[in-house]
């Protein structure tokens, strides 16, 4: 592709950062170059416990294994079915089952509504994914009878972004963001866990070292360093978390880069959302976005193909996005159907995400604009 999907940002002081962890001579995590990365996301998040991760699904996994329901039949966790696989994932791999619930059409994050209906005496806890940076509606969670039942918040995708102010992450019992190299800030591969429940992090805190005491024993806390509880290898090594840390430092700067291009989409292509030819995403009043990903919506699924198919051709990498996971053949196996959650099935087949990073140039961006007014006047013919 000429164009691609997405970029990693790689800050100027990245290289200088990685060379002092190599030397260093201390490679495996919990070093100098974590402790930083974390003390900097502390910052950013207002979180009072944050533990680097080898990624966001294993802090989703951690995240749920920490959760110790004290009532057994409590076995079922509510997530959206418009997802990432490691969301479900994490359910399955610690013993619970996944709850479908639908979305709402405008944001694409999970539905309050669906949700409410979905709850029951099996409920362990819901899993609010911030879809493309823009925060779910806590104003409604809030409001309803959920305010009981533990929120973990998928923010994935919302490293920097908001919801009435307060950032996203710290909102849950816990929060996990993902460090992947597709996310506005990155190191390749990598994740974190925020939590203000000190219980929660101390679990986390076993769980992530192989499910040893060695943090604690370091910290003098205990006589002995030994296996406590399950675990498994969780921690960021130090190369990864001094380019973690090096990255972080320009999150204000990407973020403007990255709301300047998305601006420009909804500038550029208002005037095809007024005649009918494309739906343009919206950000609701309580939500400030970190601007991750910018999508457009089709009237048909034909439509939306085709759009693809102009896109690729002419070297730009437009793609859709998440297949619903109700009726992926995981989900089929469980038990659920086609038709479980409509709207779900009917926004994702019909979403196109076009490209949106830092380093996107104007003329790249509106290459891209023309490409989609050709397409429409084509389509017009």
């Amino acid at each position: 592709m000429k164009i691609p999907l997405s970029k990693p940002y790689i800050d100027e002081n990245a290289l200088q950062l990685i060379a002092e962890s190599l030397s260093s001579e201390k490679l495996s995590g919990n070093g100098i170059f974590g402790k930083k990365a974390e003390q900097l996301l502390q910052t950013i998040i207002g979180s009072f416990f944050v533990m680097l991760s080898t990624s966001c699904s294993h802090a989703l996994e951690m995240s749920i294994e920490a959760l110790e329901p004290s009532h057994r039949q409590r076995k079922e966790i509510i997530l959206p079915s418009f997802t990432f696989t490691s969301t479900a994932n994490a359910i399955i791999r610690n013993g619970y089952t996944p709850v479908f619930a639908d979305i709402d059409p405008l944001t694409m994050n999970i539905s309050p509504e669906s949700i409410s209906r979905l709850v029951s005496s099996k409920t362990l806890a819901i899993i609010a994914v911030h879809y493309a940076g823009v925060s779910v509606d806590f104003t409604s969670l809030f409001r309803s009878k959920l305010t009981t039942i533990p929120i973990i918040e998928d923010a994935a995708q919302a490293l920097g972004a908001t919801y009435n102010g307060i950032p996203l992450g710290s909102l849950g019992i816990t929060g996990c963001i993902s460090f992947h190299d597709t996310k506005n800030i990155g190191c390749g591969e990598g994740g974190a866990i925020f939590t203000n429940d000190e219980e929660i992090s101390r679990r986390v805190e076993i769980i992530r070292e192989k499910g040893t005491n060695r943090s604690q024993f370091l910290r003098g806390e205990v006589d002995k360093y030994t296996w406590v509880r399950s675990g498994s290898s969780y921690i960021l090594a130090e190369p990864l978390a001094a380019f973690l840390l090096a990255n972080l430092n320009g999150i204000s700067k990407v973020i403007e880069a990255r709301k300047t291009i998305y601006n420009h989409y909804i500038e550029q292509l208002q005037q095809l959302e007024n005649t009918g030819v494309l739906q343009l995403p919206m950000i609701p009043f309580f939500a400030q976005s970190n601007y991750h990903l910018f999508h457009i919506f089709l009237p048909t699924t034909d439509l939306r193909d085709s759009l693809m198919k102009f896109l690729r051709d002419r070297g730009i990498g437009a793609t859709f996005h998440y297949v619903p996971l109700h009726s992926s053949p995981m989900g089929l196996s469980l038990g659920w159907k086609q038709s479980d959650c409509p709207i779900t099935e009917n926004c994702s087949s019909r979403l196109l995400r076009l490209p949106l990073y830092h380093s996107l140039e104007k003329k790249e961006q509106d290459f891209i604009i023309e490409c989609i007014y050709d397409w429409s006047k084509i389509m017009k013919t």
